[in-house]
C-alpha cells in the first residue's frame, strides 16, 4: 500500500462476536485434544491388545495433533476473518489473504447467496429456524486470482453505506465488464438495504 493511500477495513468478519467464539473454540479445542489423546491410546491399545505400549502412545499423539490442528486452523480462521480496501488494493482475509487490484480486474460480477438461518434452542443445541439470508457478494477476478468478498459480516450484518460506497468508489477504477454494474448496485444498497439483493 502507498503511503497516503486511504485504508477502510470492511465489516465482513465476526464483529460482534469474534472474541466470544475464539475463546469457546479453544475450550472446545482443549477439550477435544484431551478426548482424542484417550480414544487414540485405547485404540491402539485395544488393536496391539496390551502387547504395544509405546503403539498406543504414538496412536494418542497422532489422533491429538490430528484435533490440535484442526481446532488451531479454525481459531485462526474464526480470528482473522475479514477484509480491508486499501485505495484500489482489496484483500480478504481467512486462513490467508488474498489480494486483488481493482484496476486490473478483467471481470467483477454481484450476486446473492442464500444462507440458512440458524438459532440456538433451550438445551444450547444449534438449529435451523427456516428463514433464509441473502447474501450479496462481489467476485473479483484478475489475470491469476479470483477474490469473494461477502457483503455481509459473519454474524450476518449488512456492509454499512459508507463502505459500500467505498467499494463502488474503488470499482470507478475497474475497466472491466461487471464493474460499472456492480458499483451502481452497491450504490444502491448503500442508499436503501432492501434494493435487489436483500
Amino acid at each position: 500500500m502507498q503511503p497516503g493511500v486511504a485504508r477502510t477495513e470492511l465489516s465482513v468478519g465476526y464483529n460482534q462476536s469474534r472474541t466470544g467464539r475464539v475463546v469457546s473454540l479453544v475450550l472446545a479445542g482443549v477439550l477435544l485434544v484431551g478426548a482424542c489423546c484417550g480414544v487414540g491410546a485405547i485404540s491402539a491399545h485395544l488393536v496391539a491388545q496390551g502387547a504395544s505400549p509405546g503403539a498406543a502412545a504414538v496412536a494418542a499423539l497422532l489422533f491429538a495433533g490430528t484435533a490440535a490442528l484442526a481446532m488451531t486452523l479454525l481459531v485462526v480462521r474464526t480470528a482473522r476473518a475479514g477484509a480491508v480496501l486499501a485505495g484500489t488494493e482489496l484483500t480478504v482475509r481467512g486462513l490467508v489473504s488474498r489480494t486483488v487490484d481493482l484496476r486490473s480486474a478483467t471481470a467483477v460480477t454481484l450476486h446473492a447467496m442464500a444462507q440458512s438461518q440458524a438459532g440456538v434452542a433451550g438445551d444450547g443445541s444449534v438449529v435451523a429456524t427456516g428463514g433464509v439470508t441473502r447474501v450479496p457478494v462481489l467476485t473479483v477476478t484478475t489475470p491469476g486470482r479470483t477474490v469473494r468478498l461477502r457483503l455481509r459480516s459473519l454474524d450476518g450484518v449488512l456492509l454499512p453505506a459508507g463502505q459500500m460506497v467505498a467499494l463502488a468508489d474503488a470499482l470507478g477504477w475497474a475497466h472491466c465488464p461487471g464493474a460499472r454494474e456492480a458499483a451502481g448496485w452497491l450504490r444502491a444498497m448503500a442508499a436503501d438495504p432492501r434494493t435487489m439483493l436483500l
